[in-house]
Order: C-alpha cells, then structure tokens, then sequence
C-alpha cells in the first residue's frame, strides 16, 4: 500500500506539472510517510434507514486506500449538487481517496470529497481503509512550483510538517462550524 501511495502521489505531481526535484520530494515522502490500516466491520442491519455506518467527512490525510472485502456497496461520495452517489464495489479494485493534505498541496485543484458509509438492510460488509500521510519532514502547503507555473496565489497556508497538520486535526473541536480545512484558509 505505501508504493502504492508514492505511485499515486508521483501521478498527482505529474497531472499538476510538477517536474524533477520536488516531484521526487513528494513521491519519496508518501514513501517514507506513515500509513495506519482501519478494518471496518458493518452487520446487515433492518433499519437501514436509521443507522449510519460512517458520518460524513472528508478524510484529512495525505492518500487514502480503500479495499472492500464482498460485494455488498456502501462507500457515498457527495456531488456538486449535494447527491449522494454510491460507489459500486468492483472486485479486486483499490478505491483511491484524495484527503485534505492533496487537497492543500494541490492549492485546491484536487478537493477530497466527502463521503460517508451507509449499511445494508440485509448484508454485512467489511472494509480495509489505509490512511497514508506523507514524511513528517514534507512541509504541508501548496506546491511552489504549482504556484510558480500559475501564477495563482496560494489559498492555503504552509505548515511546517505533516505531524503538525495532524495535530492541528485532531486538537480543534468537533462541533466547530468552519470545516477544518477552511482554517487553512488564507
């Protein structure tokens, strides 16, 4: 999963027109990030309809992957127009979720879209999620080239790492109204 991450982190770097040293700083960094594995267990429940699996939210780290054990859906993305689509499960496939760390090096070009689990009336799923985050040692901001090569401001502030990106996470409150990564906002 963590080549994984680097490949997917280098293409990303490639499709914002990052080239040499610091497309090879990103994609070296998702390689040497860390990487936490969450198995998600949802029992078929009778009342779908008054249980969430998992509340809406976008993910804050770096790259998340997504393998869904059966063939039972339950992953929803969150449109423009504020529909809830199913993302139907394809066999053997790995579910690629940009979170907000892409989100901030993109300067917004990349968004990590909000999603949520719903569980299904008559059948139980199980998910593996791996939540990659690139090297503590990567400041988290938007790219210097990106910003360079378009001449746009950066929307987003640089923090010094990603560990403080985190922290900053996990220390606001969860009934803030502004969405966390509109307090990066500049």
């Amino acid at each position: 999963m963590r080549k994984l991450a680097e490949a997917v982190a280098k293409y990303i770097g490639m499709a914002l027109g990052i080239h040499e040293e610091e497309l090879d700083l990103l994609a070296k960094s998702f390689g040497e990030g860390s990487c936490q594995v969450r198995m998600t267990y949802y029992p078929a429940c009778p009342e779908p309809e008054r249980a969430v699996g998992m509340t809406p939210h976008a993910d804050a780290t770096g790259i998340t992957l997504l393998t869904e054990c059966g063939n039972v859906a339950g992953l929803q993305v969150l449109r423009k127009d504020n529909c809830w689509v199913t993302v139907p499960p394809v066999p053997g496939s790995i579910v690629v979720n940009l979170g907000q760390i892409i989100e901030v090096y993109s300067n917004g070009t990349y968004r990590a879209p909000d999603h949520r689990v719903v569980v299904n009336k008559e059948k139980e799923r199980v998910s593996i999620a791996t939540f990659c985050n690139p090297s503590p040692s990567l400041p988290v901001g938007p790219s210097p080239q990106l910003l360079a090569a378009t001449g746009l401001p950066p929307i987003f502030q640089t923090l010094s790492n990603s560990e403080e990106f985190m922290q900053r996470f996990y220390s606001r409150k969860l009934l803030d109204a502004v969405p966390f990564i509109d307090s990066l906002k500049l």
